[in-house]
């Protein structure tokens, strides 16, 4: 017991108290001592220990009953538990089951409509989607499909459009890709290959055209892909649908795909035939006004040299057949003076023929023998030509008529030898053949525009370097010339052309280069006498009438004054036209004639003639010039003139023009 109470002191002394055990004889047990664990706390004020006790095998029963209890209870929970997590589990597994059979069919509805071919136009049942997300993932891929849809109509309308735009431009279109395959081509391409659409794609130039145009082709072809920009050419091709050519101007565009890698070339043609033919006839158009200027200044240079030279050949002509006069017909001198003046004649037509290549002469066409007149132009020629070369002739005597101007025929003469002289720098032979053909329908088979019959050919041949077939073809156009710039007009053969044309004839060329030129022309025959100039060996006519002779130039009147006092008339000759009016106003019946040139200062001729008729107006006028294009015979006839002479006017012309208009006829 002193143990026990030695172990409660103690535990009394601590402030808070404390356990002790021990064993001690139970009442309900007193046959044995059991554990026992008391709390002791001691109140030291009062001198009081207090303490409390509880035998342990009591607890322990009771802590295994409790345990029991526990345990049991703990069984219970933890099966109510398991129940709870098993039905959660199970409502779990039932609710995602249910969640991923929704799932499964809003993504197997999503999944189709991206596994449908790109064409199709089927939406997403959105009705059939449970969940807002992947509705709002539906809405998605419709909205995807419906802006699909507009793209790919809007791209089909594009291209309607650009294929209808493609087939109707009346350009030349096609594609190519790098290797010079056809991609597409319009209509107007396929007349070009004479091909359709389908049977030109995937094939290349060489498949359609020969090797050379193909390579051409290619050729420009990379020359854009190259370059990289358009590029820009002229080509003239034969189209294989019915033959006919035209000049494109095609353009070569390269094209590139939309990562910018190059796909091939883009070609468009456009016909520029008529445009090219608008220029060139701008061209043409251009070269005849500057030729029509030219013609215009040589015109007003010939018709002044026309009018002076005339005035000067007059002089001599009237001087030398006035030495004529005075010298015997047996002495030299006299035939010296016959040769200057058939010289003069020659000159005379020689200013005529400058007039008429001017156009300022109407040209008469008669019957005519062209032997007379090949001789007189081969004459005249012969002065011109080097002497490097050699003039042969061949013309018969005998040679028919035909109707033509000899104007023209010196000047087709001229022309034709004229290019066999330029034809040959270093000398050469230039043959000309006169003679009668008779066409029958094989031999006038050769000349398509000459019906069988009578005709005259006219041959000029040169040995020069000749002319090839392509020149040929051209040779008398217009302004063509074979020659260098500023050798030539191109208006020779031209001229040549339109004359023989005028004479209802036709003219042929025959050349190989190196081996010489020749041309043929024909001239059809008339059944007429060929009209013959003869010399008029008569007397000239004479008379006693007094006659007022008017010219500006002194040596003139000196010379009018002579021919006509020999020839027995009374003259008063003058220089002046307003001092010549003023004497005929003072005694107007002293004269019978009056004779005036038409081109003086300060009064002309046409002035004077009115003047003199205002005066007395039976009183008769011969008007004289050497060239004037205000005035012709009918003209001068309309102003009151009775006659009108062109200079230079032999003596014996002279004479009788002045006879007849004092007689009255």
């Amino acid at each position: 017991m002193k143990d026990i109470f030695e172990k409660e002191y103690n535990a009394a002394l601590k402030p808070e108290g404390d356990f002790i055990y021990y064993s001690h004889i139970k009442l309900t047990n007193p046959d044995k001592e059991s554990p026992k664990a008391s709390f002791i706390y001691g109140i030291p004020d009062l001198q009081w220990l207090v303490g409390a006790g509880v035998y342990l095998d009591d607890v322990e029963t009771d802590i295994a009953l409790m345990q029991t209890k526990l345990n049991n209870q703990i069984k219970e929970k933890i099966l109510y538990f398991i129940l709870i997590v098993m039905g959660i589990v199970a409502l779990f597994f039932l609710f995602f089951n249910w969640l991923n059979r929704g799932l499964k069919n809003d993504f197997n509805h999503i999944v189709s409509f991206f596994d449908r071919p790109a064409h199709s136009d089927e939406e997403v049942d959105r009705e059939l989607i449970k969940f807002v997300e992947l509705d709002q993932m539906a809405e998605y891929a419709n909205k995807m499909l419906t802006d699909r849809k507009q793209a790919e109509e809007a791209l089909k309308e594009s291209e309607t459009h650009l294929r209808t735009l493609i087939r109707t431009i009346p350009d030349l279109v096609w594609l190519k890709d790098q290797q010079g395959n056809y991609l597409l081509c319009n209509p107007r391409f396929e007349s070009f290959f004479g091909k359709k659409e389908k049977d030109i794609i995937g094939k290349t130039d060489c498949d359609f055209v020969n090797k050379e145009l193909a390579d051409f082709f290619r050729e420009h072809d990379r020359m854009a892909m190259a370059k990289g920009k358009p590029i820009k050419n002229e080509e003239e091709v034969t189209f294989a649908d019915d033959g006919h050519r035209e000049i494109l101007e095609t353009i070569k565009t390269p094209m590139f795909r939309s990562d910018g890698q190059l796909a091939g070339v883009l070609g468009i043609g456009r016909d520029i035939t008529d445009r090219k033919r608008a220029e060139e006839e701008r061209v043409t158009f251009e070269a005849q006004l500057q030729q029509a200027h030219k013609m215009e200044s040589i015109g007003t240079l010939a018709g002044g040299i026309a009018h002076d030279f005339n005035n000067i050949l007059g002089i001599i002509l009237g001087n030398t057949e006035l030495a004529m006069d005075d010298v015997s017909e047996w002495n030299p001198a006299r035939i010296n003076l016959e040769e200057a003046r058939t010289a003069i004649f020659r000159a005379r037509d020689v200013v005529r023929q400058l007039l008429s290549f001017a156009r300022k002469t109407k040209l008469e066409k008669k019957p005519i023998n062209l032997k007379p007149i090949i001789k007189e132009s081969l004459k005249l020629m012969r002065s011109s030509i080097p002497t490097s070369i050699e003039i042969r002739q061949n013309i018969p005597k005998d040679i028919d008529t035909i109707l033509a101007d000899p104007t023209q025929i010196h000047q087709v003469l001229i022309n034709l030898c004229t290019n066999a002289d330029h034809a040959m720098p270093d000398g050469g032979i230039i043959a000309v053949t006169l003679k009668n053909v008779k066409l029958n329908e094989d031999t006038a088979a050769k000349y398509p525009e000459l019906n069988p019959g009578c005709y005259v050919n006219l041959t000029v041949s040169d040995t020069g370097h000749g002319i090839s077939q392509e020149e040929i073809d051209r040779i008398f156009d217009p302004y063509f010339s074979t020659k260098e710039v500023g050798k030539g007009t191109g208006m020779g053969l031209a001229v040549v052309h339109g004359i023989v044309k005028g004479h209802n004839g036709t003219i042929a060329v025959k050349s190989e280069p190196g081996k010489g030129t020749t041309f043929s022309i024909c001239f059809p025959v008339v059944e007429k006498e060929a009209f013959v100039e003869t010399e008029n060996d008569e007397k000239p006519s004479t008379g006693d009438e007094r006659i007022l002779f008017i010219d500006d130039e002194e040596l003139i009147v000196k010379l009018g004054r002579k021919m006509l006092e020999r020839l027995g008339y009374k003259v008063e000759a003058m220089a002046s036209p307003i001092e010549a009016l003023e004497m005929f106003r003072s005694q107007p019946d002293q004269f019978d004639l009056v004779i005036t040139d038409l081109t003086m200062p300060k009064m002309t001729g046409d002035k004077l003639v009115k003047e003199i008729l205002n005066i007395r107006s039976d009183l008769p006028i011969i008007l004289c010039t050497g060239f004037s294009e205000k005035i012709d015979e009918k003209k001068a006839r309309e102003i009151g003139a009775a006659d009108y002479i062109e200079k230079p006017l032999d003596k014996h012309d002279f004479a009788f023009k002045v006879r007849k208009v004092l007689d009255g006829n």
